[in-house]
């Protein structure tokens, strides 16, 4: 099979486009899947860079979205030609190729008319964007949200499924505002040129907001604590937060961080299924017209290595798909 390989951790990383790479069986529990598409995300190239406990040659790509090809002799849940996305095991053979394995528990179902170049756009940004709405923070329609770092694949998805449910949305960017406006974001926020803490507090006249899903780091989580409300949540999808910043006993704030890939080394079965139901509720969503997938640009296999680049220097915005066998 074809497949975009790293064969060296590190800065730089190495990869090269092979076509003669055997092509993997799927065992017990296991299903192979016919990629037809996939999709560029952070964790990717950050893989490239840092994934020391790998071992090489690797093939990165944590989302799949194809036709099943294979099952293990017990898989009854899926059989050959059904229509499915996954978020692969960042630690085994991934999306960038033209055949994956997946664990059969991690699997979706998808819509027979959801195009393969959207559906792969689901499994890391869309379910990360699904599990910080709706598996971490209670919220409800009418609250408020600040969505820190709403430019890329997470944060979109997570302005749309915010205005979904009813919420007030204040995104932060540094460009393109009137495409996350578009998204349905009440309120833009530049955070190269505005402070985004005092903004918050005008804007809201010194309320604040229920929640703050921040995509960017630790730090900026740690700033941004201070615009919450009492109950209000935290969730952090770009760095541990190790202390929480508001005193004890005062506005009672929730910490939480969202780390959907580890969910392979440090979850079950249960975990995984409901990271699945998760990409099924997105995929019907999204053939019913109610998701943008933000497809900012369409490569191939063969150009996928620049795109990871183009991603890691920070020029795109939304999602890049790769298109990797063209469906019939």
């Amino acid at each position: 099979m074809k497949a975009l390989v790293l064969t060296q951790v590190g800065t730089p990383y190495t990869l090269h486009v092979e076509t003669d790479i055997e092509i993997p069986e799927p065992a017990a529990g296991e299903v192979r899947i016919k990629v037809m598409s996939s999709s560029i995300n952070p964790v990717d190239y950050k893989f490239a860079k840092n994934g020391t406990t790998l071992q090489l040659p690797h093939i990165l790509g944590i989302d799949a979205a194809g036709i099943v090809d294979a099952v293990g002799h017990d898989v009854t849940t899926w059989k050959k030609g059904d229509r499915v996305i996954s978020l692969t095991n960042l630690w085994r053979w991934g999306g960038f190729a033209e055949y994956v394995v997946v664990d059969a528990n991690s699997i979706s179902a998808i819509p027979e008319q959801l195009d393969f170049n959207v559906a792969a756009t689901i499994p890391c940004a869309g379910i990360t964007a699904w599990q910080a709405l709706y598996r971490k923070a209670p919220l409800h329609a009418g609250q408020r949200i600040l969505v820190n770092g709403a430019g890329g694949g997470v944060g979109g998805f997570v302005v749309q499924l915010a205005k979904l449910m009813g919420l007030e949305v204040y995104a932060t960017a540094s460009s393109e505002p009137e495409r996350i406006k578009a998204l349905g974001a009440d309120h833009i926020i530049n955070y190269k040129q505005d402070n985004i803490v005092e903004r918050i507090h005008a804007l809201t006249e010194g309320r604040g907001v229920d929640a703050v899903i921040d995509l960017i780091s630790s730090e900026t989580s740690l700033q941004l604590a201070t615009v919450l409300r009492h109950n209000g949540h935290l969730i952090s999808v770009s760095g541990r937060i190790d202390q929480n910043p508001i005193p004890s006993f005062t506005k009672a704030i929730s910490i939480h961080e969202v780390a959907l890939g580890f969910a392979y080394q440090h979850g079950d079965d249960e975990n995984l299924r409901d990271i699945a139901a998760g990409g099924e509720f997105l995929a019907t969503l999204m053939a019913n017209g109610k998701l943008d997938p933000m497809i900012q640009n369409v490569i191939t296999l063969d150009e996928l290595e620049n795109g990871l680049h183009q991603a890691e220097h920070g020029k795109t915005q939304g999602k890049v798909v790769i298109e990797i066998a063209k469906a019939s």
